[in-house]
């Protein structure tokens, strides 16, 4: 018969081990969290690398590929492809059945280039313009200024600038917000009501992808982006390209030192807001301000923190960027901060209004 302080001991042992077992299935999750949180870098190549080397487009042409039809279609050799396609099968970004592998419905929608829907140019931006600058992001916090900008040559404070001199990237640049723009964009006409408007000014508006869309849904509108004179060439010559010359143009100009046209009795900021400082931003509400005639408008338009300051994943995501590498000045801001600078400023009126895609809309009246 055992010794009863065995039997209690073995007992305990057993116990610490369905206890630890009891753990490790409840952190099971949280640890394979922390696992995407902590091989980010590298999982984020590895979808950069699918990308670039175009496989989603093509198991989406082909349906479904062996490795060896895989390796000749992108002429890559076994070794590399066995690790780029084990990882991302692991990431579910495709599927491998026998032999054969084949795109996950996530990487037909938003992986290939046929798709209408890609983010494939944002896939990009996130590669060239933005990753190697935020292994600065400590340094960034600590001064409290993007040091990630010392990845591009030049002298000017913000990365909108240092574009400027680097076509290949501007374009790459203007490409994503283009795309960022026509996938969420739809939703202005739904809400922005400006069948009253007479002229629109569309400050830092890109490309024109904005605009163009307002124009479509509003045939009397006259509208114009306010861009830096490299933007505004891309501009007009998408102005051109839609046949909209006649109602729409592009005017070179600095938001924070130039007037803005006497005519405008509607702002949008697409995108804009999260660029700047708190102090910035009221500042241009108040510019806003002095130049609209009563019942004039301001729209806010981007991605919002939600009051609580508790996500979404968006805001986590962006708001380093504006810190470590746009300017060092802005953040994807709450609501609630938006509501307070109008207030300020002495706008009559704010209307909100919640988007997809953690999107949001801010319309103040004068």
């Amino acid at each position: 018969m055992d010794n009863p302080l065995r039997q209690i001991n073995r007992f305990y042992k057993k116990s610490e081990a369905l206890a630890e077992r009891a753990k490790e299935f409840v952190l099971r999750k949280q640890i394979n969290d922390f696992y995407k949180i902590f091989g980010g870098h590298i999982f984020f190549q590895t979808l950069s690398s699918g990308v670039e080397l175009d496989l989603f487009t093509q198991l989406s042409r082909r349906k479904k590929m062996n490795r060896q039809e895989i390796r000749d279609c992108l002429g890559i050799e076994e070794k590399p492809a066995k690790i780029l396609l084990s990882g991302l099968t692991t990431l579910k970004l495709i599927r491998k059945k026998g032999d054969s592998y084949s795109n996950s419905s996530l990487a037909n929608l938003l992986l290939n280039s046929d798709s209408e829907k890609n983010i494939i140019p944002y896939i990009r931006f996130e590669n060239h313009i933005i990753y190697r600058p935020l292994a600065r992001f400590s340094d960034s916090i600590s001064a409290n200024t993007n040091l990630g900008l010392e990845e591009f040559k030049g002298d000017f404070p913000t990365v909108y600038q240092r574009l400027a001199n680097n076509p290949e990237l501007e374009q790459i640049f203007q490409d994503s917000m283009e795309k960022l723009s026509r996938q969420v964009n739809p939703y202005l006409p739904a809400y922005l009501n400006l069948s009253k408007t007479k002229f629109l000014l569309d400050v830092g508006g890109g490309n024109g992808e904005n605009i163009i869309q307002l124009a479509r849904q509003y045939p009397n509108l006259q509208a114009a982006v306010f861009e830096s004179p490299t933007v505004c060439e891309t501009a007009r010559e998408n102005i051109r390209e839609n046949k909209l010359e006649s109602r729409l143009k592009a005017i070179e100009g600095n938001c924070f030192t130039d007037d803005f046209p006497e005519q405008t009795d509607a702002f949008l900021f697409s995108h804009f807001f999260t660029i700047w400082s708190e102090e910035k931003n009221k500042e241009l509400l108040k510019k806003c301000y002095k130049t609209l005639p009563n019942q004039g408008k301001v729209a806010i338009f981007n991605m919002m923190q939600k009051d609580n300051e508790k996500g979404p994943l968006s805001s986590a995501m962006g708001s380093p960027y504006f810190l470590t590498l746009a300017t060092g000045e802005g953040m994807i801001y709450p609501w609630k901060d938006y509501k307070s600078w109008i207030k300020e400023t002495g706008f009559s009126k704010i209307q909100t209004y919640k988007l997809p895609r953690d999107h949001g809309l801010i319309i103040a009246t004068k």
